[in-house]
């Protein structure tokens, strides 16, 4: 894998600690952001491999986030994966609109979020 990095955004510190342990654990190399906000300043010091993505977050949110991303053209081609509590087709329609990779319904597949990681870099 080879030290991969993946951004873990998500205003639950709580999921933060569980993606960083897992994805870590499985060699990836892991940062993360408590706002989209914050997101955005990660990746301009350094653009990951991977993006994992709430939708539901204070100031911006992250249809906002991913608006942001798609017109920068540094970072239109990252792949996101949107990790949610919402899971009504209008959202996730329109995460698909906006070049969302995959959309990962809440709570958290831990199987499934390691071999779509896998999948995806490598």
């Amino acid at each position: 894998m080879g030290g991969r990095h993946i951004l873990v955004i998500d205003d639950s510190n709580t999921n933060i600690v569980l993606l960083e342990s897992l994805l870590e654990r499985n060699g990836y190399s892991v940062s993360s952001a408590l706002s989209a906000r914050e997101g955005i300043e990660t990746i301009k010091d350094k653009i990951p491999d991977l993006i994992y993505l709430d939708l539901i977050m204070p100031e911006l949110d992250g249809l906002e986030f991913l608006r942001i991303l798609r017109n920068n053209k540094l970072w239109k081609d990252i792949p996101i994966v949107i990790l949610s509590a919402i899971s009504d087709k209008e959202t996730i329609t329109k995460c698909k609109e906006l070049g969302v990779t995959e959309y990962i319904s809440k709570p958290l597949n831990i199987k499934r979020i390691i071999s779509l990681t896998d999948n995806l870099l490598t």
